[in-house]
């Protein structure tokens, strides 16, 4: 393991107005979701507290814990964390699988002013395996695919190899929990600082450690 565990705790904080404006419009959005059942279709969806999902973000971002402007959210859904990080500043990304709920993200940004892109596409990049283990999921390097020139893995979509991103977010189904660490151990950047968020008011923060090999 390459990553250490930033101590935090969790904060009630008086959030700005535009913030609050944002929070407003994605739970409106959120509830017509669920009131036309296409959770049904999505049934993994679940969002998360974004008061406590914005003040961790801020918090980092005061700290001066990320190395640069560069932010990924991992499973991005409605894209409300990947808005916290525009809000913040942030070259923000969303990585969302489900079409649906990317044009959803980006609806919400776009009538709300912020810059962010989102990539359809599977937050595992390639040349990696996830499977379903006793403890979950897991996560394995592919040794049978061949990456760049340089060795590193990106998204599609994106400009920059996955080890220069500076800021993640995620909130994982309980069974990937272990697997999103393993998944930031293997493929960020030394120094990168990554805010999982695992249920109401469990909130961690971790940063990159000198790479020691996966």
């Amino acid at each position: 393991m390459s990553y250490e565990e930033i101590p935090y705790t969790v904060e009630d904080r008086k959030l700005p107005p535009e913030v609050a404006a944002f929070i407003n419009e994605a739970d409106r959005r959120c509830d017509d979701f669920y009131e036309q059942q296409l959770n049904k279709r999505y049934p993994r969806y679940v969002p998360s507290e974004p008061a406590q999902v914005y003040a961790a973000l801020r918090h980092v971002t005061e700290q001066g814990l990320p190395l640069g402007e560069t932010f990924i959210e991992w499973g991005s859904g409605f894209g409300v964390g990947t808005g916290f990080a525009a809000l913040l500043g942030y070259e923000a990304h969303g990585i969302e699988i489900e079409e649906t709920l990317v044009e959803k993200a980006e609806s919400l940004l776009a009538d709300q002013g912020l810059d962010a892109k989102f990539l359809p596409a599977s937050y595992i990049p390639d040349g990696f395996i996830s499977y379903d283990a006793l403890s979950g999921h897991d996560i394995v390097r592919d040794d049978s695919f061949g990456y760049s020139v340089d060795g590193n893995p990106r998204y599609e979509g994106m400009d920059i190899d996955i080890e220069e991103v500076d800021l993640f977010f995620v909130y994982p189904w309980p069974g990937e929990q272990e697997m999103m660490l393993k998944l930031f151990d293997a493929v960020a950047g030394e120094g990168a600082i990554l805010v999982a968020y695992f249920g109401d008011r469990d909130i961690c923060l971790y940063r990159k450690l000198e790479d020691e090999g996966y």
